[in-house]
């Protein structure tokens, strides 16, 4: 998630519970990969550069509170692409690909310096996909709608560089039911915190999904790809 909002420098609250929002950051991710949808299988390959070209609706918020050792997070992830496409010989396909990630989880500090924080983190995530596919000015190719959930579990690392800038970095492997249900999630972000109030964030973010339901037939779907681009946003801190 958009871990920039971890607080860093010093893990005591004071007993008191802090808070961060970061509302609508931008995650201009590419796609490398296929789904498959019972016998059909569509490549999804998206440069991140195209990204915004192919963006179609994108929303995102993170939540976190601390209070010492601990900080409960959350977050809520939309976007819509309408990614180029073309099919046997050539033809021009109109492919609408929805995408919706939700996660709640725990972190826990376990080490740490005057100016660097370890913790062990651990959670849920819930992932649910459309995807339709149809020749342009033709025929419906193909429509799915699939949700699945992981239980995940990892680490972050922050480090306080200067008085307003910090680093934050999270990796995390999750696991669940189906036939196959693996995902990585790994991001790194610097963070300046320009007020009391407010912090800007940059990094990079990259999530790896390897999904297959026990389906057969036409309920069949599978998801094999790799998400990835540069992330930018806003905190607000109470």
């Amino acid at each position: 998630g958009g871990n920039a909002a971890h607080a860093v420098g010093g893990n005591s609250t004071n007993g008191e519970w802090e808070f961060t929002l970061a509302p609508l950051f931008l995650w201009a991710q590419g796609i490398q990969g296929d789904t498959q949808v019972g016998p059909t299988t569509t490549p999804l390959d998206i440069e991140f550069k195209d990204a915004l070209d192919n963006l179609e609706a994108t929303f995102t918020v993170h939540y976190e509170m601390k209070r010492d050792a601990l900080t409960l997070f959350a977050e809520y992830q939309y976007v819509d692409l309408g990614p180029e496409a073309y099919g046997p010989m050539n033809t021009e396909l109109n492919v609408d690909y929805q995408n919706w990630i939700g996660e709640l989880g725990a972190a826990y500090w376990v080490y740490g310096t005057d100016r660097t924080n370890w913790e062990v983190l651990g959670g849920a995530r819930y992932t649910k996909q459309e995807l339709d596919v149809s020749v342009k000015n033709g025929p419906d190719l193909l429509s799915t709608d699939e949700g699945w959930w992981v239980g995940f579990f990892g680490g972050r690392f922050s480090a306080q560089l200067s008085k307003n800038w910090s680093f934050i970095s999270r990796a995390d492997f999750g696991i669940g039911s189906g036939k196959t249900n693996r995902i990585w999630n790994l991001d790194a972000m610097f963070n300046y915190r320009f007020k009391d109030w407010g912090s800007v964030f940059a990094g990079y973010k990259y999530m790896n999904y390897d999904y297959e339901n026990s389906d057969r037939g036409k309920s069949h779907y599978a998801y094999d790809a790799s998400q990835q681009g540069p992330l930018l946003g806003l905190n607000f801190h109470w």
